[in-house]
């Protein structure tokens, strides 16, 4: 019977960093590698799944320790704590940029669900934005839990999201012209109003469409 063949876990290692290359240069998603593709790529070679699996320390470890992103369904070993605990580290990022990028005043007390994606990337990009309302449910769950300010766009009266959208459609015009589109980016980018975000999706509720608000708010 044939001695068992000693593992060396950095040359383990270095050959699933290998398969993983394989796997990116057929052009399939960075964050999408899995036992099935490492399985189907590894041809010739002795380090078979179970070396990872069962003697490594898991699957998930390997690509940790290789440096190789975990997908979405393996961040299901990490919990709501983990994730949320990282939700802030973007946070913290947000408020030190966006403080000295001055975009809007007072910015810091609302974190929208595009801030996290724009702002993950310098922490790790680590969570993307579908695992972390896996975990709380919703974005809003998430900052009431995790005590992250959110803008005041509840319990407002029609006239007072008239009068918002009005006052950022006054703005936008100072800035963009007469003659530019009043779109729903447009309106996000010029959104903060005295410490006032009002979100696109609350003014679509409360009158139907957003060609409908503006229709009866006779924007063009």
């Amino acid at each position: 019977m044939p001695a068992r063949r000693e593992i060396n876990p950095k040359e383990a290692l270095d050959h699933l960093k290998s398969i993983y290359e394989l796997y990116l240069k057929e052009g399939r998603d960075p964050k999408r590698f899995t036992i099935r593709h490492y399985n189907r790529l590894n041809e010739n070679s002795h380090y078979y799944i179970d070396v990872y699996v069962k003697k490594l320390g898991g699957w998930n470890h390997c690509l940790q320790k290789a440096g190789i992103p975990l997908g979405f369904r393996q961040y299901k070993e990490f919990g709501k704590e983990e994730v949320g605990q990282y939700v802030k580290k973007v946070y913290k990022i947000y408020l030190q940029e966006s403080s000295k990028e001055a975009r809007y005043k007072n910015q810091e007390k609302t974190f929208r669900m595009r801030d996290y994606v724009e702002y993950n990337p310098k922490a790790g990009n680590r969570f993307s934005l579908a695992v972390v309302l896996k975990r709380f449910g919703s974005w809003s769950n998430l900052c009431r839990e995790l005590k992250i300010p959110v803008g005041r766009s509840r319990g407002l009266t029609q006239q007072q999201v008239i009068d918002h959208v009005m006052q950022v459609y006054d703005r936008f015009l100072k800035k963009e012209g007469p003659d530019a589109i009043f779109s729903k980016e447009m309106y996000d980018k010029y959104n903060f109003i005295d410490d006032v975000y009002i979100s696109s999706k609350l003014v679509e509720r409360r009158f139907g469409t957003w060609v409908a608000a503006k229709k009866q708010l006779k924007i063009k």
